[in-house]
């Protein structure tokens, strides 16, 4: 049955079957009744009631309504038949094509709503895509005007500024919109990552599709090919920048030629270039074709050629990610002296890769018995201040596998996209955080809660219809809520869900930008959306050394942001040492399993008791 909320009336569950219920009753009451008169017109009068109920229980509830009275209307004809062959009355036939005709009413009626619905949804997608190009299109000229007018480029100033004040009106735009590298002319490093989040989201999009109409999916993986040359003379700095410079745009040059029109080629730093390519199904394949592009690299130098190859969905799920991994994969190339090395995860459950062999079909089963037998389940990720004051809590889904364990959200996200249960999954962890929230702000009115929304969830064109009343609903105040927008993808059509970004912020919800760090996060991306915080990836602060170029980046962006007022969340901090530094750092907020681990849905109220003591 198709539970479509957005198709209904009244939305909430527990109303439906309280309705359900209701009519069933009447609907059988009337049924009943019917077999003990005798009077004919009482008897005609009970059918039309019923006709009426049946109509409006299927307008309130859409697609399930449907089914419902449907199935009522058919016993009722069966009944009535019965009737007849004992009775042999006319009144009984009146009965029987009553029965009919309702039949007929409801059948054209959910048709008719099915089509009109459809429509709507075509021309709102349409009319939110035409009014985001507007915006965008009038918000970039305006920038433009003002950074003209100011002479200057690239500041970053916080978004408010840029939305409420007009002689502040400067962003990245201009820096965000060079998107070429200057010397080889090829895309470069931000845009290879950005090209990388626009093919995920290609992917996925024609995933959902292909599962909505039941075709198979037959749609090539993405690759990363990262590759360079270690050619010890030509690449020399004794041979001065402009002739080290010449030689990397032959090697781009050559590059472009060799790769085919289709792929996306760009280059990384130095004389390392990335190719993305998604014309390929196995990994044979394109090691093949990595070897190709070897043999025209090596006509030009004298060095050798290694490169790097990453996957997309089998490595990782983010684009920028991908590219790190396919650079971690160059590297132990070389240092296997192997011309092409692909990546391999250093960490046995690097993803669930279990599922990757579950065919879609059994996913979506596996999928709906985790629903129904209450195998996911919440906790929460205590986030402290620099003096470990307890500030809020990071909402986190889990998935108990039977025979497997438990199973981070991260690591089943791609699949409940894959079968359609994302929209399902964000609704379910949404309400478990707000009623959550809403508990322990009974103690604590102050505690925030931060919720994750995925790529694909920010491109629905109801979440902040939904959001907005799953929150009233369950009446938790907005201004301690926190949604997490993930930095990679966050730059995907952008003007698609500017709107809803500045509708919620503009409710009171605070944007966090979360994974900061990952891979090739950038800093431009900021001004463009209501940010409020920024979340270093736990990644990213692990491996944090006094003195070290992680050390001094960290310390550099955290200061960047900090004089532009955004506040800096350290996740995934693991020792002590880390928890000094970052707070040295200046980070505002820290949240990690040396501070806390996660806790249980039900013992959260207790912590925050505990914590107020």
């Amino acid at each position: 049955m198709d539970y479509d909320e957005r198709k209904m009336f009244w939305r909430g569950k527990t109303t439906f079957i309280v309705l359900c219920v209701i009519y069933s009753l009447l609907f059988l009451a009337g049924v009943f009744v019917q077999n003990f008169l005798f009077v004919d017109y009482a008897r005609v009068f009970i059918s039309i009631f019923l006709i009426v109920i049946s109509f409006s229980f299927n307008l309130a509830f859409g697609a399930p309504g449907f089914w419902i009275t449907t199935a009522y209307t058919i016993i009722q004809m069966i009944f009535y038949t019965y009737v007849y062959t004992q009775r042999k009355d006319e009144t009984t036939i009146v009965l029987i094509g009553l029965s009919l005709l309702s039949l007929i009413i409801l059948t054209l009626f959910q048709f008719f709503i099915n089509r009109v619905s459809g429509r709507l949804d075509k021309l709102n997608r349409k009319l939110a895509i035409e009014k985001a190009r507007r915006i965008n299109s009038e918000t970039t000229a305006l920038i433009e005007r003002n950074m003209v007018a100011s002479g200057q480029q690239g500041i970053i100033v916080k978004h408010e500024s840029i939305k409420d004040n007009d002689e502040l009106k400067k962003s990245l735009h201009s820096s965000r919109d060079v998107a070429l590298d200057s010397l080889t002319t090829l895309p470069n490093r931000h845009a290879i990552s950005e090209h990388g989040d626009v093919k995920i989201y290609e992917y996925n999009r024609a995933y959902q599709d292909a599962a909505e109409i039941g075709k198979d999916f037959n749609i090539n993986p993405i690759y990363v090919i990262y590759l360079t040359v270690h050619d010890d003379i030509r690449f020399s700095p004794s041979n001065g920048h402009i002739v080290v410079d010449l030689f990397i745009q032959t090697m781009a040059h050559r590059l472009r030629e060799a790769a085919d029109y289709s792929d996306f080629v760009g280059r990384i730093a130095n004389n390392e270039f990335a190719v993305i390519t998604t014309r390929f199904k196995e990994d044979s394949e394109v090691k093949a074709y990595a070897h190709s592009l070897s043999l025209a690299l090596n006509d030009e130098c004298e060095g050798k050629f290694y490169a790097g190859i990453a996957q997309y969905p089998r490595d990782s799920i983010y684009a920028g990610d991908l590219v790190t991994k396919a650079e971690s994969a160059l590297y132990k190339a070389i240092s296997n002296d192997e011309e092409i090395g692909f990546y391999v995860s250093d960490k046995p459950n690097d993803r669930a890769v279990f599922l990757d062999r579950i065919e879609i079909d059994e996913l979506k089963v596996l999928f709906d018995k985790a629903f129904e037998e209450n195998e996911l389940y919440m906790v929460y990720q205590p986030r402290f201040d620099a003096d470990l004051k307890l500030t809020g809590f990071e909402a986190f889904v889990r998935w108990e596998f039977p025979g497997k364990g438990t199973v981070d959200t991260t690591d089943f996200l791609f699949y409940a996209e894959k079968t359609g249960h994302i929209y399902r999954l964000g609704e379910f962890s949404l309400m478990q955080a707000f009623e959550t929230l809403a508990r322990i702000n009974k103690v604590d009115p102050n505690l925030t809660m931060t919720v994750n929304l995925s790529t694909t969830q920010l491109h629905m064109p109801d979440l902040q219809i939904d959001l907005l009343a799953a929150a009233e609903g369950v009446g938790i105040n907005l201004k301690n809520l926190i949604i997490d927008i993930p930095s990679d993808g966050a730059t995907i059509n952008i003007q698609e869900v500017q709107n809803t970004l500045d509708a919620l912020a503009s409710s009171g919800i605070k944007m966090a930008l979360d994974n900061f760090g990952r891979s090739y996060s950038s800093l431009n991306s900021i001004p463009l959306m209501p940010i409020s915080l920024v979340k270093l990836d736990g990644n990213f602060t692990a491996a944090l050394k006094e003195g070290s170029s992680q050390g001094v980046l960290t310390h550099s962006i955290i200061s960047l942001l900090n004089e532009i007022d955004i506040p800096v969340d350290a996740t995934g901090v693991g020792t002590q040492g880390q928890f000094e530094r970052l707070k040295n750092y200046g980070c505002t907020y820290f949240q990690g399993n040396h501070l806390s681990e996660p806790i249980l849905q039900g013992n959260v109220l207790e912590y925050v008791k505990s914590q107020k003591n």
